[in-house]
Protein backbone atom coordinates (compact mmCIF):
# COMPACT_ATOMS: atom_id res chain seq x y z
CA UNK A 1 0.00 0.00 0.00
CA UNK A 2 1.49 3.32 -1.14
CA UNK A 3 1.46 5.75 2.02
CA UNK A 4 1.20 9.77 1.60
CA UNK A 5 2.60 12.70 3.43
CA UNK A 6 0.43 14.70 5.57
CA UNK A 7 -1.38 17.57 3.04
CA UNK A 8 -1.29 20.32 5.96
CA UNK A 9 2.01 19.14 7.81
CA UNK A 10 1.34 20.93 11.35
CA UNK A 11 -1.02 19.60 13.16
CA UNK A 12 -2.03 23.16 14.60
CA UNK A 13 -3.70 24.00 11.15
CA UNK A 14 -5.83 20.80 10.37
CA UNK A 15 -9.32 21.47 10.32
CA UNK A 16 -10.04 19.86 13.28
CA UNK A 17 -7.59 21.78 15.42
CA UNK A 18 -9.10 24.85 14.19
CA UNK A 19 -13.23 23.69 14.47
CA UNK A 20 -11.66 22.89 18.36
CA UNK A 21 -9.20 26.14 18.88
CA UNK A 22 -12.59 28.29 20.55
CA UNK A 23 -14.46 25.43 22.09
CA UNK A 24 -16.64 27.95 23.88
CA UNK A 25 -17.89 29.65 20.51
CA UNK A 26 -18.85 25.95 18.84
CA UNK A 27 -20.40 25.59 22.03
CA UNK A 28 -22.05 28.45 22.24
CA UNK A 29 -23.41 28.47 18.55
CA UNK A 30 -24.59 25.13 19.28
CA UNK A 31 -26.60 26.31 21.66
CA UNK A 32 -28.20 29.25 19.80
CA UNK A 33 -28.97 27.37 16.81
CA UNK A 34 -30.69 24.65 18.38
CA UNK A 35 -32.82 27.01 20.62
CA UNK A 36 -33.43 28.86 17.37
CA UNK A 37 -34.82 25.52 16.06
CA UNK A 38 -36.93 24.52 18.72
CA UNK A 39 -38.22 27.89 20.70
CA UNK A 40 -41.21 28.18 18.01
CA UNK A 41 -42.10 24.82 18.05
CA UNK A 42 -45.71 24.24 19.41
CA UNK A 43 -45.08 21.26 21.01
CA UNK A 44 -41.99 22.80 23.33
CA UNK A 45 -43.83 22.16 26.75
CA UNK A 46 -44.34 18.35 25.36
CA UNK A 47 -40.74 18.25 24.57
CA UNK A 48 -39.69 19.76 28.10
CA UNK A 49 -41.79 17.61 30.10
CA UNK A 50 -40.59 14.33 27.94
CA UNK A 51 -37.26 14.95 28.77
CA UNK A 52 -37.46 15.80 32.32
CA UNK A 53 -39.11 12.56 32.78
CA UNK A 54 -36.65 11.16 30.39
CA UNK A 55 -33.63 12.25 32.51
CA UNK A 56 -35.04 11.32 36.07
CA UNK A 57 -36.01 8.13 34.79
CA UNK A 58 -32.36 7.66 33.32
CA UNK A 59 -30.17 8.64 36.37
CA UNK A 60 -32.34 6.19 38.32
CA UNK A 61 -32.12 2.89 36.02
CA UNK A 62 -29.07 3.88 34.05
CA UNK A 63 -26.65 5.82 35.73
CA UNK A 64 -22.82 5.91 34.33
CA UNK A 65 -19.94 7.48 36.07
CA UNK A 66 -19.00 10.01 33.74
CA UNK A 67 -22.14 11.28 34.40
CA UNK A 68 -22.42 14.79 35.82
CA UNK A 69 -22.55 14.89 40.03
CA UNK A 70 -25.99 15.48 41.59
CA UNK A 71 -27.69 14.99 38.14
CA UNK A 72 -31.16 13.86 39.90
CA UNK A 73 -31.41 16.90 41.73
CA UNK A 74 -30.52 19.09 38.89
CA UNK A 75 -33.20 17.39 36.87
CA UNK A 76 -35.57 17.42 39.87
CA UNK A 77 -35.31 21.32 40.02
CA UNK A 78 -35.92 21.81 36.28
CA UNK A 79 -39.13 19.76 37.22
CA UNK A 80 -39.81 22.28 39.98
CA UNK A 81 -39.03 25.04 37.19
CA UNK A 82 -41.97 23.78 34.97
CA UNK A 83 -44.57 23.53 37.65
CA UNK A 84 -43.79 27.14 38.09
CA UNK A 85 -43.97 28.34 34.95
CA UNK A 86 -47.91 26.52 34.46
CA UNK A 87 -49.09 28.20 37.67
CA UNK A 88 -47.46 31.68 36.68
CA UNK A 89 -49.61 32.00 32.97
CA UNK A 90 -48.00 35.81 32.19
CA UNK A 91 -44.55 34.38 32.45
CA UNK A 92 -44.97 30.66 31.50
CA UNK A 93 -42.90 31.36 27.83
CA UNK A 94 -40.24 33.23 29.10
CA UNK A 95 -39.77 30.47 31.72
CA UNK A 96 -39.76 27.77 28.62
CA UNK A 97 -37.41 29.25 26.57
CA UNK A 98 -34.98 29.96 29.81
CA UNK A 99 -35.23 25.92 30.67
CA UNK A 100 -34.65 25.33 27.35
CA UNK A 101 -31.33 27.38 27.29
CA UNK A 102 -30.35 25.32 30.13
CA UNK A 103 -31.13 22.22 28.91
CA UNK A 104 -29.66 22.72 25.19
CA UNK A 105 -26.09 24.40 26.68
CA UNK A 106 -26.04 21.17 29.15
CA UNK A 107 -26.04 18.98 25.99
CA UNK A 108 -23.89 21.18 23.86
CA UNK A 109 -21.06 21.01 26.78
CA UNK A 110 -21.48 17.23 27.04
CA UNK A 111 -21.44 16.85 22.93
CA UNK A 112 -18.67 19.01 22.03
CA UNK A 113 -15.14 17.53 22.22
CA UNK A 114 -11.42 18.70 22.07
CA UNK A 115 -8.75 18.24 20.30
CA UNK A 116 -4.92 18.27 21.66
CA UNK A 117 -2.39 17.70 19.00
CA UNK A 118 0.32 16.41 22.08
CA UNK A 119 -2.43 13.94 22.90
CA UNK A 120 -3.70 12.82 19.58
CA UNK A 121 0.36 12.24 18.87
CA UNK A 122 0.22 9.96 22.08
CA UNK A 123 -3.38 8.34 21.01
CA UNK A 124 -1.77 7.80 17.47
CA UNK A 125 1.37 5.75 19.02
CA UNK A 126 -0.96 3.93 21.59
CA UNK A 127 -3.28 2.60 18.63
CA UNK A 128 -0.50 1.37 16.16
CA UNK A 129 0.49 -0.97 19.02
CA UNK A 130 -3.06 -2.15 19.54
CA UNK A 131 -3.34 -2.89 16.26
CA UNK A 132 -0.07 -4.26 16.24
CA UNK A 133 -1.39 -6.27 18.31
CA UNK A 134 -4.34 -7.37 16.78
CA UNK A 135 -3.20 -7.94 12.96
CA UNK A 136 0.44 -8.82 12.57
CA UNK A 137 1.17 -12.67 13.60
CA UNK A 138 3.87 -13.13 16.58
CA UNK A 139 7.63 -12.77 15.77
CA UNK A 140 9.88 -15.63 16.77
CA UNK A 141 13.31 -15.13 17.84
CA UNK A 142 15.42 -13.45 15.00
CA UNK A 143 12.27 -11.61 13.27
CA UNK A 144 12.12 -8.26 14.47
CA UNK A 145 9.94 -7.06 17.49
CA UNK A 146 7.40 -9.24 19.43
CA UNK A 147 4.70 -7.23 17.95
CA UNK A 148 5.96 -6.82 14.32
CA UNK A 149 6.98 -3.43 12.82
CA UNK A 150 5.10 -0.41 11.95
CA UNK A 151 5.71 -0.88 8.55
CA UNK A 152 4.60 -4.80 8.53
CA UNK A 153 1.33 -2.95 10.45
CA UNK A 154 0.57 -0.66 7.51
CA UNK A 155 1.00 -3.87 5.13
CA UNK A 156 -1.69 -5.36 6.82
CA UNK A 157 -4.43 -2.53 5.97
CA UNK A 158 -5.55 -2.79 2.44
CA UNK A 159 -6.95 0.88 1.22
CA UNK A 160 -8.60 0.72 -1.99
CA UNK A 161 -10.13 3.15 -4.45
CA UNK A 162 -9.54 6.76 -5.60
CA UNK A 163 -7.05 8.12 -3.21
CA UNK A 164 -5.27 10.52 -4.58
CA UNK A 165 -8.92 12.30 -5.87
CA UNK A 166 -10.30 12.28 -2.43
CA UNK A 167 -6.92 14.07 -1.32
CA UNK A 168 -7.12 16.53 -4.46
CA UNK A 169 -10.89 17.54 -2.86
CA UNK A 170 -10.05 17.98 0.51
CA UNK A 171 -9.62 22.01 0.27
CA UNK A 172 -12.85 22.12 -1.96
CA UNK A 173 -15.15 21.77 0.74
CA UNK A 174 -16.27 19.73 3.74
CA UNK A 175 -15.45 16.25 3.47
CA UNK A 176 -17.38 13.53 5.29
CA UNK A 177 -16.84 9.80 4.82
CA UNK A 178 -19.78 7.54 5.57
CA UNK A 179 -18.45 4.03 6.57
CA UNK A 180 -20.00 0.90 6.58
CA UNK A 181 -20.06 -0.50 10.70
CA UNK A 182 -19.31 -3.80 11.91
CA UNK A 183 -17.77 -3.85 14.98
CA UNK A 184 -16.67 -1.17 17.50
CA UNK A 185 -13.41 -1.10 16.32
CA UNK A 186 -14.44 1.01 12.95
CA UNK A 187 -14.06 4.24 14.32
CA UNK A 188 -10.79 4.05 15.55
CA UNK A 189 -9.84 1.99 12.33
CA UNK A 190 -11.22 4.37 9.56
CA UNK A 191 -9.53 7.37 11.79
CA UNK A 192 -6.31 5.72 12.23
CA UNK A 193 -6.41 4.61 8.40
CA UNK A 194 -6.89 8.12 6.79
CA UNK A 195 -4.68 9.65 8.79
CA UNK A 196 -1.92 6.91 8.65
CA UNK A 197 -2.04 5.80 4.73
CA UNK A 198 -3.71 8.54 2.50
CA UNK A 199 -2.04 11.94 4.64
CA UNK A 200 -5.79 13.44 4.68
CA UNK A 201 -6.16 15.52 8.45
CA UNK A 202 -7.77 13.69 11.34
CA UNK A 203 -11.46 13.20 10.89
CA UNK A 204 -14.01 13.78 13.80
CA UNK A 205 -16.19 10.93 14.66
CA UNK A 206 -18.86 10.04 17.41
CA UNK A 207 -18.16 7.89 20.54
CA UNK A 208 -20.96 6.72 22.87
CA UNK A 209 -20.61 7.86 26.28
CA UNK A 210 -20.23 4.81 27.92
CA UNK A 211 -16.72 4.45 25.93
CA UNK A 212 -15.90 7.60 28.41
CA UNK A 213 -17.05 5.72 31.98
CA UNK A 214 -12.88 4.83 32.44
CA UNK A 215 -11.12 7.65 33.37
CA UNK A 216 -8.08 7.28 31.47
CA UNK A 217 -9.87 6.22 28.27
CA UNK A 218 -12.06 9.68 28.81
CA UNK A 219 -8.75 11.33 28.91
CA UNK A 220 -7.60 10.40 25.91
CA UNK A 221 -10.77 10.12 23.94
CA UNK A 222 -12.12 13.50 25.17
CA UNK A 223 -8.89 14.99 23.83
CA UNK A 224 -8.75 13.74 19.82
CA UNK A 225 -11.72 15.60 18.26
CA UNK A 226 -14.42 13.05 19.07
CA UNK A 227 -18.00 14.28 20.11
CA UNK A 228 -20.27 12.25 22.27
CA UNK A 229 -23.00 10.39 22.03
CA UNK A 230 -25.29 8.98 24.89
CA UNK A 231 -27.79 6.89 23.47
CA UNK A 232 -29.69 6.85 26.79
CA UNK A 233 -30.82 9.84 25.60
CA UNK A 234 -34.02 9.69 23.59
CA UNK A 235 -35.75 12.81 24.24
CA UNK A 236 -36.24 15.26 21.46
CA UNK A 237 -34.02 18.72 22.35
CA UNK A 238 -31.64 15.99 23.02
CA UNK A 239 -31.75 14.84 19.64
CA UNK A 240 -31.98 17.75 18.03
CA UNK A 241 -28.72 18.72 19.73
CA UNK A 242 -27.01 16.34 18.72
CA UNK A 243 -28.33 16.56 14.87
CA UNK A 244 -27.44 20.28 14.90
CA UNK A 245 -23.76 19.87 15.64
CA UNK A 246 -23.65 17.96 13.01
CA UNK A 247 -25.03 20.73 11.09
CA UNK A 248 -22.66 23.04 12.57
CA UNK A 249 -19.43 20.96 12.31
CA UNK A 250 -20.34 20.28 8.72
CA UNK A 251 -21.17 24.35 8.06
CA UNK A 252 -17.65 25.11 10.07
CA UNK A 253 -15.95 22.74 7.57
CA UNK A 254 -15.08 20.15 10.13
CA UNK A 255 -13.94 16.74 8.26
CA UNK A 256 -16.25 14.01 10.02
CA UNK A 257 -16.34 10.17 9.84
CA UNK A 258 -20.55 9.62 9.80
CA UNK A 259 -21.83 5.98 9.75
CA UNK A 260 -25.15 6.08 8.35
CA UNK A 261 -26.46 3.10 8.96
CA UNK A 262 -26.79 4.39 12.58
CA UNK A 263 -25.62 1.13 13.96
CA UNK A 264 -23.10 -1.59 14.06
CA UNK A 265 -24.86 -4.11 11.45
CA UNK A 266 -26.02 -6.94 13.45
CA UNK A 267 -26.64 -9.34 11.26
CA UNK A 268 -23.01 -8.86 9.38
CA UNK A 269 -24.34 -8.00 5.90
CA UNK A 270 -23.10 -4.90 4.87
CA UNK A 271 -26.07 -1.92 4.71
CA UNK A 272 -28.80 -1.93 2.48
CA UNK A 273 -30.75 0.59 4.03
CA UNK A 274 -29.70 3.80 6.14
CA UNK A 275 -31.17 6.28 8.40
CA UNK A 276 -32.37 9.13 7.13
CA UNK A 277 -31.82 11.63 10.04
CA UNK A 278 -28.07 11.79 8.71
CA UNK A 279 -29.02 12.39 5.47
CA UNK A 280 -31.28 15.04 5.61
CA UNK A 281 -28.74 16.99 8.21
CA UNK A 282 -26.35 16.86 5.07
CA UNK A 283 -28.75 18.00 2.45
CA UNK A 284 -30.03 20.70 4.38
CA UNK A 285 -26.79 21.77 4.99
CA UNK A 286 -25.74 21.92 1.35
CA UNK A 287 -28.78 23.64 1.30
CA UNK A 288 -28.13 26.39 3.71
CA UNK A 289 -24.59 26.95 2.23
CA UNK A 290 -26.31 28.46 -0.90
CA UNK A 291 -28.94 30.43 1.04
CA UNK A 292 -25.87 31.92 2.86
CA UNK A 293 -24.13 32.66 -0.61
CA UNK A 294 -21.03 30.12 0.92
CA UNK A 295 -20.21 28.49 -2.35
CA UNK A 296 -18.61 25.35 -0.44
CA UNK A 297 -19.61 22.02 -1.00
CA UNK A 298 -20.25 18.74 1.05
CA UNK A 299 -18.20 15.97 -1.07
CA UNK A 300 -19.45 12.27 0.42
CA UNK A 301 -17.10 9.64 0.37
CA UNK A 302 -18.76 6.28 0.62
CA UNK A 303 -16.46 3.61 2.13
CA UNK A 304 -16.75 0.25 2.71
CA UNK A 305 -14.90 -1.50 5.93
CA UNK A 306 -13.36 -5.77 5.69
CA UNK A 307 -12.55 -8.03 8.37
CA UNK A 308 -12.16 -11.50 7.92
CA UNK A 309 -13.34 -11.63 11.75
CA UNK A 310 -15.51 -9.12 13.55
CA UNK A 311 -15.06 -9.25 17.37
CA UNK A 312 -18.57 -8.89 18.40
CA UNK A 313 -19.73 -11.44 15.49
CA UNK A 314 -21.05 -13.83 18.09
CA UNK A 315 -22.90 -11.19 20.08
CA UNK A 316 -24.12 -9.16 17.38
CA UNK A 317 -25.66 -11.80 15.55
CA UNK A 318 -26.94 -13.45 18.72
CA UNK A 319 -28.56 -9.87 19.27
CA UNK A 320 -30.48 -9.99 15.30
CA UNK A 321 -31.73 -13.51 15.79
CA UNK A 322 -33.73 -13.04 19.14
CA UNK A 323 -35.16 -9.54 17.66
CA UNK A 324 -36.06 -11.43 14.81
CA UNK A 325 -36.80 -14.71 15.65
CA UNK A 326 -38.05 -14.25 19.24
CA UNK A 327 -39.57 -17.24 20.33
CA UNK A 328 -38.25 -19.81 17.39
CA UNK A 329 -34.71 -18.91 18.35
CA UNK A 330 -32.66 -21.24 20.54
CA UNK A 331 -29.14 -20.76 21.45
CA UNK A 332 -27.44 -24.47 22.23
CA UNK A 333 -24.04 -23.17 22.09
CA UNK A 334 -22.27 -25.86 24.52
CA UNK A 335 -20.43 -24.70 27.40
CA UNK A 336 -16.56 -25.29 27.23
CA UNK A 337 -13.47 -25.45 29.94
CA UNK A 338 -13.04 -20.99 30.19
CA UNK A 339 -9.44 -21.56 30.76
CA UNK A 340 -9.11 -23.89 27.84
CA UNK A 341 -10.97 -21.25 25.73
CA UNK A 342 -8.84 -18.85 26.79
CA UNK A 343 -5.32 -20.72 26.05
CA UNK A 344 -6.86 -21.46 22.56
CA UNK A 345 -7.66 -17.72 21.72
CA UNK A 346 -4.22 -17.01 22.83
CA UNK A 347 -2.36 -19.25 20.61
CA UNK A 348 -4.55 -18.46 17.35
CA UNK A 349 -4.00 -14.68 18.67
CA UNK A 350 -0.44 -14.63 18.72
CA UNK A 351 0.17 -17.29 15.72
CA UNK A 352 -2.01 -15.71 13.19
CA UNK A 353 -2.02 -12.14 11.77
CA UNK A 354 -4.72 -10.68 9.77
CA UNK A 355 -5.79 -7.61 7.99
CA UNK A 356 -8.38 -4.90 7.14
CA UNK A 357 -9.84 -3.69 4.07
CA UNK A 358 -10.91 -0.10 3.53
CA UNK A 359 -12.31 0.13 -0.05
CA UNK A 360 -13.27 3.78 -1.22
CA UNK A 361 -15.95 4.96 -3.24
CA UNK A 362 -15.62 7.59 -5.47
CA UNK A 363 -16.29 11.33 -4.02
CA UNK A 364 -19.61 12.40 -4.75
CA UNK A 365 -21.84 15.31 -4.55
CA UNK A 366 -25.29 14.93 -2.03
CA UNK A 367 -26.92 14.09 -5.49
CA UNK A 368 -24.55 11.14 -5.94
CA UNK A 369 -23.05 13.03 -9.07
CA UNK A 370 -19.04 12.26 -9.50
CA UNK A 371 -17.12 15.17 -8.73
CA UNK A 372 -13.87 15.82 -10.74
CA UNK A 373 -10.31 17.23 -9.48
CA UNK A 374 -12.24 20.81 -9.13
CA UNK A 375 -14.95 19.70 -7.19
CA UNK A 376 -17.40 20.23 -10.07
CA UNK A 377 -20.48 17.99 -10.32
CA UNK A 378 -20.77 15.76 -13.49
CA UNK A 379 -23.38 14.44 -14.67
CA UNK A 380 -24.31 12.50 -17.96
CA UNK A 381 -20.58 13.93 -18.88
CA UNK A 382 -21.34 17.52 -18.32
CA UNK A 383 -20.64 20.24 -15.74
CA UNK A 384 -23.53 20.88 -13.81
CA UNK A 385 -24.44 23.50 -10.92
CA UNK A 386 -26.29 21.55 -8.32
CA UNK A 387 -27.68 24.75 -6.47
CA UNK A 388 -30.45 24.55 -9.18
CA UNK A 389 -31.71 21.58 -7.20
CA UNK A 390 -32.50 24.27 -3.93
CA UNK A 391 -34.27 26.66 -6.72
CA UNK A 392 -38.05 27.41 -6.91
CA UNK A 393 -38.70 29.54 -9.37
CA UNK A 394 -35.46 31.05 -10.25
CA UNK A 395 -35.40 31.36 -6.00
CA UNK A 396 -33.11 29.91 -3.54
CA UNK A 397 -35.72 27.96 -0.83
CA UNK A 398 -35.42 25.76 2.16
CA UNK A 399 -37.97 23.10 1.47
CA UNK A 400 -37.78 20.33 3.86
CA UNK A 401 -40.33 18.23 2.35
CA UNK A 402 -38.31 18.56 -1.08
CA UNK A 403 -35.12 18.02 0.81
CA UNK A 404 -36.58 14.91 2.62
CA UNK A 405 -36.46 13.76 -1.28
CA UNK A 406 -33.10 14.39 -2.17
CA UNK A 407 -31.81 12.55 1.51
CA UNK A 408 -33.48 9.17 0.22
CA UNK A 409 -32.09 9.71 -3.12
CA UNK A 410 -28.84 10.32 -1.43
CA UNK A 411 -29.28 7.32 0.54
CA UNK A 412 -29.90 4.90 -2.43
CA UNK A 413 -27.07 6.36 -3.85
CA UNK A 414 -24.56 5.87 -0.91
CA UNK A 415 -26.26 1.85 -0.51
CA UNK A 416 -25.34 1.23 -4.59
CA UNK A 417 -21.63 2.63 -4.12
CA UNK A 418 -21.20 0.06 -0.49
CA UNK A 419 -22.60 -3.12 -2.74
CA UNK A 420 -20.35 -1.85 -5.72
CA UNK A 421 -16.96 -1.51 -3.65
CA UNK A 422 -17.34 -4.46 -1.35
CA UNK A 423 -14.28 -6.10 -0.59
CA UNK A 424 -14.24 -10.17 -1.24
CA UNK A 425 -12.56 -11.74 1.58
CA UNK A 426 -11.55 -15.58 1.18
CA UNK A 427 -13.52 -15.75 4.53
CA UNK A 428 -16.25 -14.37 2.86
CA UNK A 429 -16.48 -16.59 0.08
CA UNK A 430 -15.89 -19.46 2.66
CA UNK A 431 -18.67 -18.58 5.00
CA UNK A 432 -21.20 -18.26 2.22
CA UNK A 433 -20.51 -21.54 0.20
CA UNK A 434 -20.41 -23.58 3.42
CA UNK A 435 -23.66 -22.42 4.76
CA UNK A 436 -25.63 -22.31 1.68
CA UNK A 437 -24.43 -26.04 0.86
CA UNK A 438 -25.52 -26.67 4.73
CA UNK A 439 -29.07 -24.79 4.35
CA UNK A 440 -29.82 -26.81 0.82
CA UNK A 441 -29.37 -29.77 2.73
CA UNK A 442 -32.10 -29.56 4.61
CA UNK A 443 -34.66 -27.47 2.56
CA UNK A 444 -37.52 -28.01 4.55
CA UNK A 445 -36.51 -26.24 7.64
CA UNK A 446 -36.61 -22.60 8.23
CA UNK A 447 -33.26 -20.48 9.15
CA UNK A 448 -34.09 -20.97 13.15
CA UNK A 449 -34.84 -24.36 13.10
CA UNK A 450 -31.65 -24.67 10.66
CA UNK A 451 -29.74 -22.88 13.23
CA UNK A 452 -30.97 -24.96 16.45
CA UNK A 453 -29.33 -28.54 14.84
CA UNK A 454 -26.55 -30.13 16.85
CA UNK A 455 -23.31 -29.45 15.05
CA UNK A 456 -22.54 -33.13 14.28
CA UNK A 457 -25.52 -32.32 11.35
CA UNK A 458 -23.37 -29.80 9.41
CA UNK A 459 -21.28 -32.33 7.29
CA UNK A 460 -19.74 -31.53 4.27
CA UNK A 461 -16.89 -33.04 2.47
CA UNK A 462 -13.81 -30.78 1.35
CA UNK A 463 -13.94 -32.20 -1.98
CA UNK A 464 -17.14 -30.89 -2.46
CA UNK A 465 -17.26 -27.38 -0.56
CA UNK A 466 -14.30 -26.84 -2.75
CA UNK A 467 -16.29 -27.91 -6.14
CA UNK A 468 -19.09 -25.04 -5.09
CA UNK A 469 -16.27 -22.87 -3.97
CA UNK A 470 -15.33 -22.78 -7.82
CA UNK A 471 -18.44 -22.07 -8.79
CA UNK A 472 -19.03 -18.97 -6.50
CA UNK A 473 -15.14 -17.76 -7.73
CA UNK A 474 -16.28 -18.00 -11.36
CA UNK A 475 -19.69 -15.93 -10.66
CA UNK A 476 -17.61 -13.28 -8.40
CA UNK A 477 -14.89 -12.66 -10.82
CA UNK A 478 -17.62 -12.04 -13.66
CA UNK A 479 -19.18 -9.41 -11.20
CA UNK A 480 -16.00 -8.12 -10.94
CA UNK A 481 -15.51 -7.70 -14.50
CA UNK A 482 -19.05 -5.85 -14.49
CA UNK A 483 -17.80 -3.24 -11.63
CA UNK A 484 -20.78 -5.12 -9.26
CA UNK A 485 -18.07 -6.14 -6.96
CA UNK A 486 -14.80 -6.01 -5.85
CA UNK A 487 -12.14 -8.84 -4.82
CA UNK A 488 -9.21 -9.17 -2.73
CA UNK A 489 -6.11 -10.45 -4.50
CA UNK A 490 -6.42 -13.62 -2.98
CA UNK A 491 -10.13 -14.06 -4.26
CA UNK A 492 -8.99 -13.01 -7.65
CA UNK A 493 -5.72 -15.45 -7.73
CA UNK A 494 -6.22 -18.41 -5.85
CA UNK A 495 -7.59 -21.67 -6.85
CA UNK A 496 -10.81 -23.02 -4.45
CA UNK A 497 -8.11 -25.11 -2.10
CA UNK A 498 -5.61 -22.25 -1.49
CA UNK A 499 -8.80 -19.79 -0.93
CA UNK A 500 -9.92 -22.31 1.66
CA UNK A 501 -6.71 -22.77 3.20
CA UNK A 502 -6.58 -18.89 3.72
CA UNK A 503 -10.19 -18.84 4.66
CA UNK A 504 -9.53 -21.06 7.55
CA UNK A 505 -6.46 -19.09 8.91
CA UNK A 506 -8.08 -16.22 9.24
CA UNK A 507 -11.56 -16.99 10.36
CA UNK A 508 -10.91 -18.82 13.17
CA UNK A 509 -8.27 -16.28 14.30
CA UNK A 510 -10.15 -14.22 17.38
CA UNK A 511 -13.28 -16.67 17.95
CA UNK A 512 -13.15 -19.61 21.03
CA UNK A 513 -15.37 -21.64 18.43
CA UNK A 514 -14.60 -22.54 14.91
CA UNK A 515 -17.09 -21.28 12.37
CA UNK A 516 -15.33 -23.46 9.98
CA UNK A 517 -12.77 -25.73 10.08
CA UNK A 518 -11.89 -29.57 8.36
CA UNK A 519 -10.83 -32.23 10.33
CA UNK A 520 -10.51 -35.90 8.16
CA UNK A 521 -11.18 -34.52 4.76
CA UNK A 522 -14.64 -33.18 6.25
CA UNK A 523 -15.98 -29.57 7.22
CA UNK A 524 -16.90 -29.09 10.76
CA UNK A 525 -18.31 -26.09 12.26
CA UNK A 526 -18.76 -25.29 16.07
CA UNK A 527 -21.00 -22.19 15.74
CA UNK A 528 -23.48 -22.21 13.14
CA UNK A 529 -24.60 -19.18 14.10
CA UNK A 530 -21.31 -17.55 13.24
CA UNK A 531 -21.26 -18.89 10.01
CA UNK A 532 -24.13 -17.99 9.13
CA UNK A 533 -22.83 -13.87 10.39
CA UNK A 534 -19.81 -13.97 7.90
CA UNK A 535 -22.18 -15.75 5.03
CA UNK A 536 -24.56 -12.52 5.35
CA UNK A 537 -21.56 -10.49 3.81
CA UNK A 538 -21.93 -11.45 0.46
CA UNK A 539 -26.23 -11.89 0.81
CA UNK A 540 -27.46 -9.37 -2.46
CA UNK A 541 -25.28 -10.95 -4.66
CA UNK A 542 -27.99 -13.80 -5.97
CA UNK A 543 -24.64 -16.54 -5.57
CA UNK A 544 -27.02 -18.76 -3.38
CA UNK A 545 -28.94 -19.91 -6.83
CA UNK A 546 -25.54 -21.36 -8.34
CA UNK A 547 -24.68 -23.64 -5.37
CA UNK A 548 -25.91 -26.94 -5.23
CA UNK A 549 -25.84 -30.23 -2.98
CA UNK A 550 -26.35 -33.78 -3.90
CA UNK A 551 -27.82 -34.94 -1.39
CA UNK A 552 -30.76 -33.99 0.33
CA UNK A 553 -31.63 -34.60 3.86
CA UNK A 554 -34.93 -33.57 5.19
CA UNK A 555 -36.08 -33.79 8.87
CA UNK A 556 -39.58 -34.46 10.33
CA UNK A 557 -40.07 -32.25 12.36
CA UNK A 558 -42.15 -32.81 15.68
CA UNK A 559 -43.75 -30.61 17.65
CA UNK A 560 -44.23 -31.27 21.76
CA UNK A 561 -46.22 -29.47 24.18
CA UNK A 562 -44.93 -28.91 27.90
Amino acid sequence: MKTFSHIIPKLEDWPIALFHSDRQRIVKKLTSETVDALKNDPELVNYLNQTVYGEKLRTKTNPLKVDPPKEYAYWKKIESDLGEAVRDEVNSSEVHLELLNKIVHRYAEEIVGDFRPKTFKFVRKATTAMFKLLLNPFKGKGQGFFWGSKESLLERIKMRGPIEDIRSLFDKGTVLVLPTHFSNLDSLAVGYSIDMLTGLPFFSYGAGLNLYDKELFAYYMSRIGTYKIDRRKRNPIYRKTLSQFSTVGIQEGLNSIFFPGGTRSRDGSVERSLKYGLMNTIIDSQNEFYQRNFDRKIIIVPLVIGYHFVLEGRSLIDQHLRKTGKENYIDRLKKKSVSMLRVRFLRRLFARGSEITMSFGHPIDIFGNKLDSEGRSIKDGRVIDIKDYFKSKGQLTQDPQRNRVYSRYLAEKVVKSYKRENVVLTSHVVAFTAFQMFEKQYPNLDLYSLLALPEDYFKISKEDLCEQINKVLLRLRELEQKEEVKLSEEVQNHTAEQLLENALKHINSYHFYSPISIVKGFAQCEDLKLLYFYHNRLYGYKLDRIISVGRKQPIKLRRTLY
